[in-house]
């Protein structure tokens, strides 16, 4: 989609919330940022950090610096050692930044952040945790976030990312199929998807095979967690994403 569908996408989604905010976050996919903890002297600032960090950059990064953007954080203190901390480096292809601060600027918003999609989704999970029945800091906790043409799925424990998995299936699938189907285009096969009117067999020869395709990319992203960990259970799954409002999934 090229940026001005988005931008203008951006600001069809602002008219319909209401919303007068003019400062904005925006996330790039995991599978476009280069994440690593490297160990830093306990004793160093934030600016001696940074100076170290882009001294040292091409150790961590197989990008020169002029093609990335790169940011860190302080995470906590070594186990191993209590003179020196963890600090999580992120780094992306200079365009993926770009693209998003342009596209929203495009809609009449300025960035505010540009984070990692896990990182967002973990943040925002902080946000509602306590509506989950049985809230426990403790839990492990997948979040199925299915998107248009990527499903991610984030696993935390005690509200952290420990494990992230991203499959390339989502709602545009469902879109093609009643396409196809129906014999629409694309945009009408969407709008009808989101506000119905489609024949009687929508729901058993489309919807209905859509869903048990979903339930299985997500069962499979569980299983590969579940084997990858051992002796660790997930103790709630939450949905997220637009196929999350399909009804009955």
């Amino acid at each position: 989609m090229c940026k001005l569908k988005l931008a203008e996408a951006i600001k069809v989604a602002l008219k319909q919330s209401g919303a007068r905010a003019r400062h904005a976050c925006v996330a790039i996919a995991g599978s476009a940022v280069m994440t690593k903890v490297i160990t830093m002297s306990a004793q160093l600032s934030e600016d001696e950090m940074e100076e170290q960090i882009m001294v040292e950059a091409d150790q961590y990064i197989p990008y020169s610096l002029d093609e990335v953007r790169l940011d860190f954080e302080v995470q906590q203190v070594n186990e191993a050692n209590s003179e020196m901390v963890d600090v999580l480096l992120a780094a992306s292809r200079r365009e993926n930044v770009d693209e998003r601060v342009e596209v929203l600027e495009m809609a009449g918003l300025t960035a505010s952040i540009v984070d990692v999609g896990a990182f967002a989704i973990e943040n925002s999970f902080a946000l509602l945790k306590d509506q989950l029945p049985n809230a426990d800091d403790e839990q492990t906790v997948a979040i199925a976030d299915i998107g248009a043409t990527m499903m991610t799925l984030n696993i935390l424990q005690e509200g952290r990312a420990i494990y992230t998995r991203e499959q390339g299936f989502g709602g545009k699938q469902l879109t093609e199929e009643i396409q196809r189907r129906y014999g629409l285009s694309y945009e009408e096969a969407g709008l009808a998807k989101r506000h119905g009117g489609l024949p009687d067999n929508y729901n058993s020869d489309v919807l209905g095979p859509f869903k048990r395709a979903l339930v299985q990319q997500v069962a499979r992203s569980l299983q590969f967690f579940i084997s990858s960990s051992a002796n660790r259970s997930i103790d709630c799954v939450v949905l997220a994403g637009g196929c999350a409002s399909i009804p009955d999934f």
